[in-house]
């Protein structure tokens, strides 16, 4: 919630986190918070107490180089946090949305982080 807290909880923050993060280096992640919510019976959203985003590493899978890219990409999607925006349902099953469902962008922020994090690498 702190991460990206300038999102509303009605657009996901940690889902458009996990998104903001595979967007930038290809890293998944698992949304943990209100979109794992079922609705209540009258249609209203169920909020979560925490937006979380859990990033799990299997030992002896990844290179040390891979652990220090994926830490700077979540370092500069941290000073760029502003970048991100939320997600809506554009199709969204009575059971299991968080895993049948499907999501848009509330604005087209995608694009700006993409232009971003291309300049950065541009640079260097």
């Amino acid at each position: 919630m702190k991460f990206v807290d300038h999102i509303s909880q009605n657009q996901y923050p940690a889902g458009a986190l996990a998104a903001a993060l595979y967007i930038v280096c290809g890293v998944l992640g698992m949304e943990r918070g209100t979109m794992s919510e079922q609705r209540e019976e009258n249609g209203n959203e169920t909020f979560s107490n925490m937006e979380l985003l859990r990033l799990a590493m299997p030992r002896r899978v990844f290179t040390l180089s891979q652990v220090k890219y994926a830490v700077d990409r979540i370092g500069w999607l941290y000073e760029n946090h502003k970048l991100i925006g939320g997600l809506k349902f554009v199709d969204e099953p009575k059971i299991l949305r968080f895993f049948f469902g499907r999501l848009g962008t509330v604005s087209d922020w995608q694009s700006q982080l993409v232009n971003s994090s291309v300049r950065i690498l541009e640079t260097v």
